[in-house]
């Protein structure tokens, strides 16, 4: 390339393109420089976190994802998991709450795997498991998904689900270097439903009545009298219980300060961290603090030492009466003519006495404390070249300590006194929650190239022990306030309960890679797993996988195409997994419980007795996986495609057949049943350079169908879901609805729910007959025409993120939804006047023979005994949980180094992050998506507004 005459003063001349490495030469006077540039092959060198070792990224055969620090750290959440939502392909990641302290995400990698067992990936933080939630996002140097059987199979038994591998940072220099990370925001909901007031709430109430023949409940004049003189909280309410209960935004704010360093010999890295967040109720929020010490010392030229430390505890703290979910559902569906709080400052008699308002300022605070602490010993030998081996040994206690006092309050309406809530009385109740985690490891490796080839072998040994214990202790009868310690209650009323548990597994596994010239890659991995979980001659399982790649780049006939297509992989695994997570430690055994009578000689006398049958036989549940994977960089590097189809089969599940009645014990556990999930994931990253501006797009999509295929003849039915042969498992189940009826002439010329047509009338929802008991249509509507009408799980998720760069500024955009999913809500969350709640605004669009094309049936009251054929379960309550999120903006500007030398600053930066800014969706409106609400209660998801600083020393 050509340049310009020289400047004075020795110039150096730079040239750069995205996929080559920057090179500077010296001008000098030279008036011709030729610049041969060499590609860039950082992002093939770079070394990913995989079960229990590294390895390079372009040789790995195995769908493994890593997402880096940056990426974590610039989303500013609360935890980890709701961090990681977007950004990894086949994983599925929800946030179904904003509660403090209780808003993590749940996580599904490739699918539910599993009918009863856990369906949670294994989380292992620095190989040691622990709870994503629980750790500064700070001190977090990368996280690996191992999605497939090929890089998962390694640890066994404890992988169907996937396996999720954090490693926190550690010194790598000498250089002291100290670090500043801080944040401070608001929250706020982003979806709430909105209540009518209580004027609409009569109208609308007298409307349901008339339509169900009923005289009308609240007078006209009643009426008139709040439309011209309003409501005076004493006669008269109107009490908007949103209002008065949820906040519109709360604060939070987090820190973390992060210090490295070290000597020759020696090297640390600390984090502390403080996170605090304010709940969307008074006398709700959630504190964590944690501090983590990571040391590596070098013993000698081929020892070293390594010595982790992790501290943390938290408090979350909340009403003590009930959940805060409950009380936000009551906050939302509770009708404004109920008295909240009198005119004369008392409480209101809410519903029955209960007045949410009150159990959240006086009802007493539930708190509860986790402190845990871990610690983790390892030594590292490096004897010759190639050789390694390490033993490490780590135990993490985790505890729980509850304490809640139940202060019941008094309630009043019109001046007088109506009862005191709750009606059992107050109640002191503590207790106490821990488990202890044990783990040892010894493993060993060596590495050698011969000519072209390379080998590499592992092998090695681990063992886990878990041990629960509890206790709890709990009084009533406190007469002096102020006093509630346990002593002080009524000795006639204590409780008290207790338990203890373990479990235990012992572990062997190997790993042999193969390279050959760089372009054909095999890998072999088994494990042997032995759980305590099954009976003797039933615990041990193997667990083997085997993968392939080619690197078809690599070819001498691919030649002329590399200029196009820069990298090229074919990637194909197959291997089994295991899983024996299911409820309890001791499922093959038969327990026996308490709480039964027995006599003797005419006594009665307590005593226990077996509930459940046993099932010694049962052993793991085993999950076969497939995947055929194609990944390449092209356009010099600047596009990256990656492509992963799997197929998925889980047999042996373990799962409760029913026995007959006449046994009078309960189910025992079977290997019994199949199923499968096939999907595909699909990412795509561009990155590029204009000048001073760089810039990047990262998308991704991926889809999963899960299918039973196998019960042995089983269907499993509740009020709203079932699991049977060819269809997913929890699929929506209920009636296929057909319109409204519109006339009387329709109605009796067609079958209705239920059978009696004088209890049906126009704007009455419709239902098909679908079938009767020989499986054709019979004229009637009742449970033999009941389908699977929707699928819960979300299918076709995508993500996009956009970034870019220019002289110091820094802009982020996140983009995640969900392309497809079936919602069905039931109870006060979704119907009108369900046993006493109120009527939301959007549910006032009604049927009548004005308006016939309402977005809702006829107006009913809906009672206790649950009479209203609109409301039971059917496809006319699914809604579309499909939506798009503005998920995180972020934009910061970084100070020019100039300015900060003086002051012995290396980077200030400053930005302004927003999350869950704005959505598109058409799920129940005032609901969130991504909401987990059953019957109205909820949690609301957060729309959260930070500022924040990055200061490094």
């Amino acid at each position: 390339m050509s340049s310009p005459p020289p400047p004075a003063g020795g110039a150096v001349l730079a040239a750069s393109y995205v996929g080559y490495i920057t090179k500077e030469v010296a001008v000098g006077n030279q008036t011709v420089i030729n610049f041969i540039l060499d590609e860039d092959t950082q992002n093939l060198e770079e070394v990913i976190v995989i079960g229990y070792g590294t390895q390079k990224k372009i040789n790995l055969t195995g769908a493994v994802q890593n997402v880096t620090s940056a990426e974590i750290t610039r989303r500013n959440t609360s935890n980890a998991s709701v961090a990681l939502q977007g950004l990894v392909p086949g994983m599925s990641v929800v946030q179904s709450s904003g509660q403090p302290g209780a808003d993590g995400a749940g996580i599904v990698i490739r699918g539910n795997g599993s009918l009863n067992s856990s369906l949670d990936p294994l989380i292992l933080i620095d190989g040691v498991q622990g709870d994503i939630n629980n750790i500064d996002l700070n001190s977090i140097e990368s996280i690996s998904i191992l999605k497939d059987a090929a890089s998962a199979s390694i640890y066994g038994s404890r992988s169907s689900n996937g396996v999720i591998l954090i490693t926190t940072k550690r010194s790598k220099e000498e250089k002291l270097s100290i670090s500043y990370n801080g944040y401070a925001g608001f929250n706020s909901p982003t979806e709430l439903p909105e209540p009518v007031d209580a004027i609409g709430y009569m109208e609308a109430i007298n409307v349901a009545r008339a339509n169900g023949g009923l005289d009308p409940q609240y007078s006209q004049e009643l009426i008139n009298q709040y439309k011209t003189q309003g409501a005076d909280q004493y006669y008269r309410y109107d009490t908007n219980w949103r209002d008065a209960i949820i906040k519109k935004s709360a604060f939070v704010h987090n820190h973390s300060v992060s210090m490295s360093g070290g000597s020759k010999n020696i090297n640390y890295y600390a984090n502390a961290g403080y996170y605090w967040q304010d709940g969307q109720i008074d006398n709700n929020n959630y504190s964590r603090m944690i501090l983590r010490v990571n040391t590596d010392t070098k013993i000698t030229d081929w020892m070293k030492l390594g010595l982790d430390l992790n501290i943390r505890q938290s408090e979350a703290v909340r009403p003590s009466i009930e959940a805060a979910s409950y009380i936000i559902n009551k906050a939302t569906t509770f009708t404004p003519v109920f008295s909240g709080v009198n005119s004369d400052g008392t409480w209101g008699f809410g519903q029955n006495g209960d007045n949410p308002i009150a159990t959240v300022a006086e009802g007493g605070l539930h708190k509860g404390v986790t402190p845990e602490l871990g610690i983790k010993g390892s030594l590292q030998f490096n004897p010759f070249k190639g050789f390694e081996a390490l033993a490490s040994y780590s135990s993490r206690r985790v505890e729980y300590k509850y304490d809640y006092f139940i202060n019941p309050y008094d309630t009043y309406e019109t001046g007088t006194f109506r009862t005191t809530y709750p009606t059992t009385g107050n109640q002191k109740t503590e207790g106490w929650q821990q488990s202890i985690y044990n783990q040892f490891n010894a493993q060993a490796s060596y590495e050698k190239d011969i000519a072209l080839h390379n080998f590499k072998i592992l092998a090695g040994m681990q063992t886990e022990e878990i041990l629960n214990h509890s206790f709890d202790a709990s009084r009533k009868g406190f007469n002096y306030p102020g006093f509630e310690e346990i002593g002080h209650g009524d000795p006639l009323t204590a409780t008290n309960g207790g338990g203890r548990s373990e479990w235990a597994m012992l572990s062997w596994f190997g790993r042999i890679n193969y390279a050959f010239a760089g372009k054909y890659l095999v890998e072999l991995d088994g494990r042997r797993d032995a759980s305590s979980r099954f009976a003797v001659g039933h615990r041990w399982g193997f667990f083997p996988s085997a993968s392939v790649a080619w690197r078809v780049s690599e070819e001498s006939f691919f030649e002329p195409l590399k200029q196009t297509i820069n990298n090229l992989k074919l990637r194909a695994s197959y291997g089994t997994l295991g899983n024996q997570d299911i409820s309890g430690y001791y499922p093959y055994a038969a327990t026996l419980a308490s709480g039964y009578g027995y006599r003797f000689n005419g006594v009665l006398s307590s005593g226990v007795t077996q509930t459940t049958m046993s099932n010694s036989l049962i052993s793991w549940e085993k999950s076969t996986q497939k995947n055929f994977a194609v990944e390449f960089d092209i356009l010099n590097s600047r596009l990256g495609i990656v492509f992963d189809y799997y197929i998925k089969n889980i047999d042996d599940m373990l799962q409760q057949l029913p026995v007959p009645s006449y046994v009078g014990l309960g189910s025992p556990w079977e290997n019994a049943g199949s199923m499968r999930n096939k999907g595909w994931d699909l990412s795509l990253s561009w990155r590029d350079r204009i000048g001073e501006f760089s810039y990047y797009l990262k998308g991704m999509m991926f889809d999963v169908k899960n299918k039973v295929t196998d019960l042995y003849g089983q269907e499993y039915i509740s009020s709203t879901t079932t699991t049977q042969e060819g269809y997913p498992m929890w699929s929506w189940y209920g009636y296929v609805a057909d319109g409204f009826f519109t006339s009387q002439s329709e109605i009796d010329n067609t079958p209705v729910y239920g059978g009696n047509k004088n209890n049906v009338k126009p704007g009455y929802i419709r239902y098909k007959d679908i079938s009767g008991p020989d499986g054709a249509p019979d004229g009637k509507i009742d449970d033999n025409d009941r389908q699977i009408i929707g699928d819960p799980f979300p299918r076709y998720q995508f993500s996009l993120s956009l970034g870019g760069e220019y002289k110091g500024f820094d802009l982020t955009v996140f983009l995640q939804g969900v392309g497809k999913k079936d919602i069905l809500q039931t109870g006060s969350g979704a119907r009108p006047f369900h046993v006493g709640r109120t009527v939301f605004k959007y549910q006032l669009d009604t049927w009548s023979p004005e308006n016939p094309n309402a977005e809702y049936p006829l107006l009913l009251i809906e009672g206790q005994d649950g009479t209203n054929p609109n409301n039971i379960p059917s496809s006319f309550w699914i809604k579309s949980g499909a939506y798009a999120r503005l998920k995180n903006v972020v934009i910061g500007y970084t100070l020019p180094r100039k300015w900060l030398t003086p002051v012995n600053l290396s980077k200030v930066r400053l930005y302004i992050s927003g999350q869950n800014l704005a959505t598109i969706s058409n799920a129940y409106p005032g609901y969130d998506p991504e909401n987990s609400v059953s019957s109205g209660s909820f949690y609301p998801v957060m729309r959260t507004l930070t500022f924040g600083l990055d200061i490094n020393f």
